[in-house]
Parts: structure tokens; C-alpha cells; sequence
């Protein structure tokens, strides 16, 4: 969905309008999705009150942790600013920078010793502190269990790069939060912080003076990362605490307690009951000694040390695995956790899997193929995922067997028959267009004459209430002519009354002819009208019988 300047309202029935499509129903919404921890805050309030109203309601985890995390710090690598200003503009593109004051403050810059000290700075800071955890949550496979526990240790680590050990070495979670990192007594010195052996060993070729104010700009960035990372990550989030138990290793009983918090906080998800049984089930697999090591454990081999390393399965196929659990009855012996823990799974652990879409749609349409169908676009994407699910992402590793020979094979019939189909589509729709077209003409017509008739019905009703008031005036003058006896005016008023009376009795008979021609035409107009909706609702459903 494509809407940057609309409003939360728009997005709101967008997103609303869209489920519906679907489908499915507003309380099936688990979460938002987003960016930044303060964008589309009105659009989340807004889906959540219209979720309220059903009783139900959205599950609020925040911004995207791996957006805070990158912007936490933003690194400029050295060689490639030296090498385009001061070597290629120079040699390339000489009228540009001649004489241009913008250039030249940037070639001071980057030819001053200091800032390349403070580059290399940085380089040690995405490396050893942000790298390992940005690599980690691009990955696809679940890790919501596992998100509070490395943004604990993403801010400790950058606590510890500036702060002695006895005063953040032992915090996680929220205390790390509590932590005033700004205490001059809780500061490591020059010799202790920590700034990569590459960036100490530069200094040697600065002044002391040069030397302190390096320091000063460490620090500082350093306070500037640590203030922006306590301000953004949720580490006193109860929800992403309590999911951490989802990791095998935390099956226990004493967690039945986590469960329980995690069942509630899930709007909508459970009823009470469930919530009891999701506790009771907890407990049941926490002694389950049909759970396999094999489930959780992928490998176990040793390095060249001689030091025992354990790779791990994903958590969902852990879970799978304990989820299709059966009991002696054939029934699923975890149907609450089950319910409850394959919608913890599928909450985001961050926006990268969205990006990571964009960016595969995009090279599968490139400029020089951006008139593709959306059908087309569906097959390329479905052959991708199908080629990364089935071939680990190399289509030579894709098993060849009967079914796909046989759909290669019928891929062209299938092709001409679609054809067909779309042709035949075609010409039903431009035969219904004709007919549509002559309809319009018969309406127009219809109508044409209908308002003819109800003009002369509005004339003939004029001359009838003419006709009407000469007779009534005529028998009021009778009446006094009679009274006295004035034989010449009663003469008068009984032609005039006859006249009157024969008027109309011409007009009532054409105006019943006029009436009854209206009501014909009314009629016509509405079976054509419910004849060409029945013909509408005909081709509608013979076009998608056609293209299905």
C-alpha cells in the first residue's frame, strides 16, 4: 500500500476495507507493523478503538527494534569518501569542483588526520557493536523469543564501552534503563574506554591536546547512542520479557506464570477458560518426556579448541514438533499452547522481511519489464519462493520429478486454453457493451416519450380543471337563473354546463389513454432495466468461471 501523505483515517478504511476483501474479520488483526517507533501512532489508536468496539484489540510491541538499532548509530566508512572526493572528482569532473567553496570544505575535512580518527571510530563501533545484532535479526526465522534478551545485550554493550564493568555488568532488562550513564564517577578514563585498537593506535600521531578532544567526541557519541537507545528500546516490556520462555530451554513449571501474562496480553486471542487451560497445558509439557533433544537440537560439534558448539533448529520447527503431539486418542495434547504460541511466532521481530520483499519485487521487475500482469508478477514470485523453499534458493537444487516434467509439458496448453478464455472474455464483453449501448438508446427513448406523455398528462389535467370550474361556475349560475326565473340565463348555463361536461368527458378519456400509455412505458423500462442486470450478473459469473 502505497500511501505516504494520507491521513490515519484513509489508512484506517484502507486497511479495514482491505480485510474485508479478504475475507477476514477486523479481530483476526494482531499488530501494526512499522518503521519507526513514532509514526502512524494515530492509525494504530484508531484500529485499535475500532477493535475495542468488537471487544478485541491490537497487540503493541512498538517500532521496528532493528530501525532503532541502525539509526542508534550511522557509520561512514573512510576510503570510499577519500577516494571519490579527493581522487575522482579531481581527475573526472575538474569545472565542478574548481572554485567551489562546498568542495573545498569537504577536502579539508577528509584531509585532516583527526577526522579519520573519528571515522575509524565509528568503523569500530558498527563492527563490534551493531553489526552482529542487525546480521542476526535479518534473518526469516522467528526470533520474538529472543528479541528481549540481544536488546539487553546490544545496550549493555554499549553501556560497557564507557562505563566500568561493576556499574552495568551485571544489569539486564529494564535496570539497564534505570542506569544514569551520565555519572562522572561511573566513567571509564582515556585509557579504558573503549575505542578499537586501530583508532588508539592513530592517536599516536596527535598532540595531547588532540588527544583530549577525540576523547570528548567519543564520549559524547557514546552518550548521544546510549540516550537514543534507552529512549527507544522496549526493555521494560513485560510481553517480549515473558515470550523469552518459548525457548526450549526455559521448559520448566516455574514459568507457568509467564504463560498466563502472555495469554492475556494477546487482545482477543483467548477466553478466560482457554487462559486456565494454557496454564495446565504449560505444566503438562513441561514434564512431557515425549520431547525429543533432537527437536531443539540441530548439531553439536567442536572447534578448534576443542570447545563444544550447539546449533539450534528454529523455534517453529521446535514447536511444530511438540505441537503435533497426540494423545492416546488421537487428539492434540497441546490445542491452547498451540493456538496460543503459532500467533506469538508470526509477531515480527522487525521490518526486515518486509524490505526484503520490496526489494525482490523490484528486481523481478525491472524497468523493462514494468508492463507485466499482476498474474505474471504472481508466477515469478511463487516460482521464487517456490525455488527458495524447495531448492535453498538454487533452482539446480530443485528436485525434478513426474509432477513438474507434466506441468512443463501442459504449461503451453495451459497457456493457449487461458488465451482462449481471455478472448472469449473479450468478446462477451464487447457483445455486452452492444447490448448495453442499444439498452441505453431504448432507455433514452423510453424516456423521451415517457416525458411527452407526462407533459401532455399535465395538459390535459390543466383543461380538465378548466372544464371542471366552467361547469361549476355554470351550475352556480343556474341556480340563482332559476331562483329568478330568468329563462334567457338558464338557457345560458345549460349550454354552458354541457359544454363543460362534454369537455370533460373528451379529456378523461384521453388522459386515461395517456395514463395507461405511462404506466406501459414505466413497466417496459423496468424489465429491460432487470433484464440487462440478470444478463450483467450472467457474464460476471461465466467470466470468472472462465479465468479460474
Amino acid at each position: 500500500m502505497k500511501a505516504r501523505h494520507a491521513t490515519a483515517a484513509i489508512l484506517k478504511t484502507a486497511i479495514i476495507d482491505s480485510l474485508k476483501a479478504d475475507g477476514l474479520e477486523l479481530n483476526q488483526l494482531l499488530m501494526l507493523g512499522r518503521d519507526s517507533p513514532f509514526i502512524n501512532l494515530s492509525l494504530e489508536n484508531m484500529i485499535d478503538n475500532e477493535m475495542k468496539k468488537i471487544g478485541s484489540g491490537l497487540l503493541k510491541l512498538g517500532g521496528c527494534h532493528l530501525h532503532v538499532a541502525h539509526n542508534g548509530f550511522k557509520a561512514v566508512l573512510w576510503e570510499p569518501l577519500h577516494e571519490y572526493f579527493l581522487v575522482y572528482l579531481p581527475v573526472n569532473q575538474k569545472v565542478q569542483v574548481q572554485n567551489n567553496d562546498r568542495y573545498e570544505r569537504i577536502k579539508e575535512t577528509l584531509t585532516s588526520y583527526v577526522i579519520k580518527i573519528r571515522l575509524q571510530f565509528v568503523l569500530f563501533l558498527c563492527e563490534n557493536i551493531f553489526d552482529r545484532f542487525l546480521t542476526l535479526f535479518q534473518q526469516e526465522a522467528p526470533l520474538i523469543h529472543v528479541l528481549h534478551s540481544e536488546l539487553s545485550s546490544l545496550y549493555r554493550l554499549v553501556l560497557l564501552q564507557f562505563l566500568k564493568t561493576d556499574y552495568a555488568g551485571d544489569k539486564v532488562g529494564g535496570c539497564l534503563l534505570d542506569l544514569d550513564f551520565k555519572l562522572n564517577e561511573k566513567q571509564l578514563n582515556n585509557k579504558h574506554i573503549r575505542i578499537g585498537e586501530e583508532t588508539r593506535k592513530l592517536l599516536n600521531h596527535l598532540t595531547q591536546q588532540e588527544r583530549e578532544k577525540v576523547f570528548e567526541d567519543v564520549k559524547k557519541i557514546y552518550h548521544t547512542t546510549a540516550e537514543y537507545l534507552k529512549k527507544n528500546l522496549p526493555l521494560k516490556n513485560s510481553f517480549l520479557s515473558d515470550v523469552q520462555i518459548l525457548h526450549p530451554s526455559y521448559r520448566s513449571v516455574e514459568y507457568s506464570d509467564e504463560i498466563v501474562r502472555i495469554a492475556r496480553a494477546v487482545p482477543g486471542l483467548l477466553s478466560e477458560r482457554e487462559i486456565d487451560y494454557s496454564r495446565d497445558e504449560w505444566l503438562i509439557y513441561s514434564l512431557d518426556n515425549n520431547i525429543d533433544e533432537k527437536w531443539y537440537i540441530k548439531e553439536k560439534k567442536k572447534d578448534c579448541s576443542g570447545t563444544e558448539l550447539i546449533i539450534y533448529h528454529r523455534i517453529d520447527y521446535y514447536w511444530n514438533k511438540v505441537l503435533n503431539i497426540t494423545t492416546a486418542n488421537g487428539f492434540a495434547k497441546y490445542p491452547t499452547l498451540s493456538k496460543l504460541i503459532k500467533n506469538i511466532l508470526i509477531i515480527p521481530h522487525g521490518n526486515a522481511d518486509v524490505e526484503r520483499g520490496f526489494s525482490i519485487n523490484e528486481n523481478l521487475v525491472p524497468e523493462n519489464r514494468s508492463k507485466l500482469s499482476c498474474l505474471s508478477i504472481n508466477g515469478l514470485r511463487s516460482t521464487y519462493d517456490g525455488v527458495k523453499f524447495i531448492g535453498n534458493g538454487s533452482s539446480h537444487k530443485v528436485p525434478i520429478n513426474r509432477e513438474i516434467i507434466k506441468s512443463i509439458k501442459m504449461s503451453y496448453s495451459l497457456y493457449k486454453k487461458d488465451i482462449q478464455s481471455k478472448k472469449k472474455v473479450s468478446e462477451n464483453s464487447e457483445k455486452e457493451n452492444i447490448e448495453r449501448q442499444q439498452a441505453v438508446e431504448m432507455c433514452k427513448q423510453a424516456l423521451q416519450e415517457e416525458d411527452e406523455l407526462l407533459l401532455k398528462q399535465k395538459t390535459l389535467q390543466s383543461e380538465l380543471h378548466e372544464a371542471t370550474s366552467i361547469i361549476a361556475d355554470a351550475s352556480a349560475r343556474l341556480q340563482l337563473a332559476i331562483k329568478q326565473k330568468d329563462n334567457l340565463e338558464i338557457h345560458r348555463s345549460t349550454i354552458l354546463i354541457d359544454g363543460g361536461n362534454t369537455k370533460s368527458k373528451a379529456v378523461n378519456e384521453q388522459l386515461s389513454k395517456v395514463t395507461e400509455n405511462l404506466i406501459q412505458i414505466q413497466r417496459k423500462r423496468k424489465n429491460n432495466f432487470g433484464q440487462q442486470q440478470q444478463k450483467r450478473q450472467k457474464t460476471l459469473t461465466e467470466e470468472s468461471i472462465i479465468l479460474n
